[in-house]
């Protein structure tokens, strides 16, 4: 990763009223000097860059931390050691609000008197927003690893199985292909459990005649990936059938829209109006997509409250679904790059028009 370059992107994009600024999001620190320990922060100036770090951290720190940045190694509370590294000149301190409880805040501001200290949100997340070439490569390893876990547990579901055995046989499958681990709690729900958008698994046994839901995601290298196809153990209904068609329909037109310039809330609007236009529009109650990189949830949201617009090598879901309480649910998705003129789809395991029977 070029570290160099995006410190200089945040100096970059750093208010102009701000002096330094103070990161202490372990997910912001891992992307901008490459850290991947549970304890460190940044302080970045015009002219300097600090890691701190304490004890248990020294080794891994001079391993990890690239030229661009000063090692402190120091036990205390990294916020009572940044006073004395401040440039003389210093009058403001931007800090992570969406980040920093009001009383870490107050017991700052009582340290760095001299200092005023100035809330940002996402500036960070916003640099985040645009993926480049190694990140972009990472990301479709990812995929293919959960392309790979998806072919691999549809040669062994059966009825009889619980779904949290089909839980740890994915994460097991996913490690042997060298995942470092899932990019969140496996989703595996079936029968009228389907209808759960979050079904994370339980004890419940598959039966023939279920839908199954399976939302799994690999990180890689730091990032992941996010990847959802729903299948019918034994034949399906004729209802069953419909709404996956339904679904089915409304993620193929809606990734068409998905493209560099097109407003989140347009996107969104696509797959929504094609699902209530099949009678299922109370039953699709969550956002259309979301952001995915070193964050399983990142920005931008694909959602009727989603702001702004897509832009190129964004990394996004398309995922809509249609759940219905005490019946079960359905959902497709996939992981995307925006495009300049539409999208590059970074998973490729089997999503035919006609749900899959096992």
């Amino acid at each position: 990763m070029d570290y160099t370059k995006r410190l200089q992107n945040l100096r970059r994009h750093l208010p102009r009223q701000c002096d330094a600024i103070f990161i202490n999001h372990l997910v912001n620190v891992r992307y901008l000097c490459g850290f991947t320990g549970t304890a460190g922060a940044l302080l970045i100036t015009r002219d300097a860059a600090h890691f701190l770090t304490d004890s248990r951290y020294s080794a891994q720190a001079a391993q990890q931390i690239p030229d661009d940045y000063e090692v402190h190694i120091n036990n205390k509370n990294p916020w009572h050691c940044l006073a004395p590294l401040l440039p003389k000149s210093a009058e403001t301190l931007a800090f992570e609000s969406e980040h920093t409880s009001v009383a870490t805040a107050e017991d700052a501001a009582s340290k760095l008197k001299k200092i005023q200290l100035l809330p940002q949100r996402d500036l960070v997340e916003k640099l985040r927003l645009i993926k480049d070439d190694e990140e972009l490569a990472i990301i479709q390893r990812a995929a293919i690893v959960a392309d790979q876990c998806f072919d691999y547990i549809c040669g062994e579901l059966r009825p009889g199985l619980r779904e949290d055995e089909v839980s740890l046989m994915m994460e097991t499958f996913m490690r042997e292909q060298g995942a470092s681990g899932p990019s969140f709690t496996f989703i595996v729900a079936s029968g009228e459990r389907s209808a759960l958008p979050h079904g994370v698994a339980s004890s419940k046994v598959l039966s023939s005649g279920d839908l199954v839901t399976l939302d799994i995601g690999a990180i890689v290298d730091g990032y992941c990936s996010d990847l959802t196809r729903t299948v019918c153990l034994g034949k399906a209904t004729a209802k069953q059938k419909k709404i996956y068609r339904t679904v089915w329909n409304a993620q193929t037109k809606s990734l068409q829209a998905i493209k560099a310039s097109a407003r989140c809330t347009a996107v969104d609007k696509v797959a929504r109006d094609i699902i209530a236009d099949a009678g299922y529009g109370d039953y699709f109650g969550h956002g259309l997509g979301h952001g995915v990189g070193i964050d399983i949830h990142e920005q931008p949201r694909l959602s009727p409250l989603g702001k702004g617009t897509l832009k190129e090598n964004m990394v996004v879901t398309c995922e809509p679904g249609i759940y219905i309480d005490g019946w079960g649910g359905v959902r497709i998705e996939d992981l995307i790059v925006v495009g300049k003129d539409g999208p590059k789809v970074l998973s490729h395991c089997a999503k035919p028009a006609k749900i899959i029977e096992l």
